[in-house]
């Protein structure tokens, strides 16, 4: 009985780092969209420099895991929290990365001295982002699986208007050779937010895949196994 307890206080505190985690990544790629908007080179630094703390945050969950499964030897549900949260913390490191990739682009930008406004659909774009990561770190704080479902829809709209302004940004850069550069920093920026919505999509997943005991990921590679077995009977 003394060992579940402490099983369950250790599962507890790994929810409490994650939480800490999330809401460091949020911060980063709200401070990125900020950084982008008001193409500010000591705030987009801020966030490059903050992210070395954030991939320390996921190498010491990433160890509190492991050690769980190591010593308590978990089972059934306990063992699915532990691993759906060994694998959203990857997620969450992702999204990470790509606010500070989308500094570094900021940075670029600025050293050009164009004078360049950011196209509206890009912040929209961005706004889009930051609210899919809201809820996909509120569906795993609540555990709630209508707020991850909800979530995981979101990412349509998201890859719908990456796509609008892929075709954009390509015709831009076709026109304007004088700002090629430029032109594909702002397309690579547009590509990092739709890349960080779909790690938010993933760690949706991974909450239903700790709700439910089953992850999209995993249902489409059984179906395909089982439709290539059809094909070779």
């Amino acid at each position: 009985m003394a060992v579940r307890i402490e099983f369950q206080r250790e599962l507890q505190d790994l929810h409490e780092q994650i939480i800490r985690m999330g809401a460091a990544v949020e911060q980063a790629i709200g401070l990125a969209v900020e950084a982008l908007i008001n193409l500010d080179t000591e705030l987009a630094q801020q966030v490059i420099d903050g992210d070395d703390v954030i991939d320390e945050m996921e190498r010491s969950i990433d160890r509190k895991c492991v050690r769980l499964i190591a010593l308590q030897q978990p089972v059934a549900r306990d063992l699915r929290d532990v691993t759906a949260n060994l694998k959203l913390i990857t997620d969450l490191e992702r999204i990470a990365d790509h606010a500070t990739d989308i500094c570094q682009a900021v940075k670029t930008i600025v050293k050009t001295h164009y004078e360049i406004t950011i196209p509206h659909d890009v912040v929209v774009l961005a706004d889009m982002t930051r609210r899919i990561i809201r809820a996909a770190l509120d569906s795993y704080v609540n555990r709630n699986k209508e707020q991850a479902t909800e979530t995981i829809r979101m990412d349509k709209n998201i890859d719908k208007l990456y796509k609008q302004l892929k075709r954009y940004f390509v015709h831009q850069i076709e026109i304007d050779r004088e700002h090629v550069a430029t032109l594909i920093d702002l397309l690579l920026i547009a590509k990092h937010f739709e890349r960080a919505g779909d790690h938010a999509q993933n760690v949706a997943e991974w909450v239903i895949y700790f709700i439910e005991g089953r992850h999209a990921i995993y249902e489409e590679e059984e179906a395909a196994h089982a439709k290539k077995a059809n094909r070779d009977r």
